[in-house]
């Protein structure tokens, strides 16, 4: 960002970052090359170096073995099928995702490994990290509070974790944190008392990129609440929050037609279950941190950027700007636009919203459905961590211990996570590994084996991968996904599928291992007849999936 941030109401002014020290002798005059760009960097060194911490993590161990869990699996597979067939998926199964799964049909032309497909993943999480960073250094006028709060995000193993992820939520996270600096501008705006034309095209950009997160996910609409809350704690003119809830209203109008098809395919969520105070706990560590030590410590840090200003004394000779680094009142009772009336609503009410929904309704609370909140998290450390090393600075006089403490935060938060970063990075961290089974099997089959899911959920592992299963008979398949428009295609009948049982010497059982606990009678019946006519001979437990291999007696 090239301008210094428009100040909001008992906002505290710029504060002593990279390149952001006193005006220097002559600065009236017209300035020299060095001296225009030093401030050019202390705007544009947070964000990029932050990005590109981001992008390292992001990269690093992206391939992950090849390995693929069932909602990459499904992201591929729907990519790579034609516009018809994409189509047709989407108006059974599906809709939510059916932008990402469009836009990554386009990717695909670069390439379909695991590691390709990641790559948009990586790219939008690392802009989210530089957002965050803008966002920060905006409502402080630090650079180095900015440059904390993005270095915080992309050290986070939840966010690298994600970013490694081929689905749409490291998508909507930009998307959630885009909008969310274009709802500070137009709150600039606002306060700037700007022409009507210009508030309008303000207003329209946010609600353009709240629609577009939407049609990345429905559920990051819930975002608005976060933002309702700023402006409330902003206490801003009554013509603000009406052009806000226009474009509010607006956007989720925009997305309404993808609201009404998920209701139709409410099914598709029918998996979630009630939220849990375990769910909590683990927001928490998403949030803060993989440790509970990093976690807790960060957590402090938060807590230091949200306290009431201190009525501390002030030495004679002071910098006028250290004696003014403190706003006269709490910024929950100040109005104006800071950043922990932007950070805590982000942090706190999505998942909130989401929380009481699912307690009250139908379950739709999903951790990685709120990623965004991270943000608010790592803004508020950020802050915390920079109003420590301001307070050290104060004490002692000495410059460097203004950034120097945010220094050794952040090292530590990345050397005390090096284990669950490294972790992140392995197959059987997944829910499902659906890589190691397909793997196995294309590595033990012969010609003329036959292959059984139980059930058919696990019929993903050959559509995520084709050629390990190549000379290997699906036989108890009825439809194939791509004719039945979902991920799992359709089984024969029992009594057809007991006769090709019968005709195969060997039968490969991937999914779940066979036995009369099951629930589907077909599979019951499956499961009886390996047991009464067949051997097993073989047997390898993968993250989430069995796979085991019988001969007829």
């Amino acid at each position: 960002m090239s301008r210094p941030p428009t100040r909001q109401r008992n906002q505290a002014p710029p504060l002593a970052g990279p390149g952001q020290a006193a005006a220097p002798p002559g600065a009236g005059m017209p300035a020299s090359r060095g001296t225009r760009a030093w401030p050019a960097a202390a705007a544009y060194a947070p964000p990029v170096v932050a990005a590109a911490t981001m992008l390292l993590l992001g990269f690093w161990g992206l391939a992950r073995q090849s390995a693929m869990g069932n909602d990459e699996v499904a992201s591929r597979w729907a990519a790579m099928l034609s516009l018809p067939e994409l189509r047709h998926l989407l108006g059974n199964l599906d809709a939510v995702h059916g932008l990402y799964y469009l836009l990554l049909h386009g990717w695909v032309a670069v390439g379909t490994s695991p590691a390709v497909i990641r790559i948009p993943s990586v790219i939008a999480m690392a802009a989210a990290v530089a957002m965050t960073a803008i966002v920060g250094r905006r409502l402080t006028g630090s650079g180095w509070a900015g440059l904390f709060a993005g270095l915080i995000m992309a050290l986070t193993p939840a966010i690298s974790y994600f970013a490694q992820t081929a689905r749409s939520y490291a998508l909507v996270t930009a998307c959630v944190m885009a909008a969310t600096l274009a709802f500070l501008r137009a709150m600039d705006a606002e306060a700037a008392g700007s022409s009507r034309s210009r508030l309008a095209r303000r207003w329209a950009f946010y609600g353009l990129l709240i629609a577009l997160g939407g049609y990345l996910n429905e559920l990051s609409l819930v975002v608005l609440g976060a933002h309702a809350a700023t402006l409330l704690l902003a206490r801003g003119r009554r013509q603000t929050a009406v052009r806000w809830a226009i474009a509010a209203v607006a956007a989720v109008l925009l997305v309404s037609p993808l609201l009404v098809v998920s209701i139709r395919q409410a099914g598709a969520v029918g998996w979630i279950p009630p939220p849990t105070p375990g769910d909590l706990w683990l927001l928490f560590r998403d949030d803060f941190g993989a440790t509970p030590g990093v976690a807790f410590f960060l957590l402090g840090c938060a807590v230091v950027a949200v306290l009431p200003p201190l009525r501390t004394r002030h030495r004679p000779g002071q910098a006028a700007a250290d004696a003014a680094s403190e706003p006269a009142r709490a910024w929950w009772a100040s109005g104006g636009v800071s950043l922990p009336s932007v950070a805590v609503p982000l942090l706190v009410l999505p998942p909130a919203i989401l929380i009481a929904e699912s307690l009250i309704g139908h379950p739709l609370y999903v951790g990685r459905y709120v990623l965004y909140t991270e943000a608010g998290a790592a803004l508020l450390a950020g802050a915390g961590i920079y109003r420590i090393g301001r307070w050290l600075a104060g004490r002692s006089g000495h410059g460097s211990a203004l950034w120097v403490p945010g220094v050794i935060i952040c090292a530590s938060t990345l050397v005390f996570q090096l284990g669950p970063q490294r972790n992140d990075r392995t197959p059987q961290v997944r829910l499902f590994d659906l890589g190691g089974p397909a793997a196995y099997v294309g590595a033990h089959a012969r010609p003329g084996d036959g292959v059984l899911f139980f059930d058919s959920f696990y019929r993903k592992v050959r559509l995520g991968y084709p050629g390990d299963f190549r000379g290997v008979s699906d036989f108890a398949m009825a439809k194939s996904p791509v004719q039945v428009g979902n991920f799992d295609g359709t089984d024969q009948p029992f009594p057809v599928i007991r006769t090709r049982m019968l005709a195969h010497q060997r039968i490969w059982v991937v999914g779940r291992r066979p036995s009369a606990k099951v629930i589907s009678s077909s599979i019951r019946q499956q499961s009886r007849l390996l047991h009464q006519r067949f051997t097993l001979i073989a047997r390898k437990h993968f993250s989430g999936v069995w796979v085991t291999l019988w001969r007829q007696r």
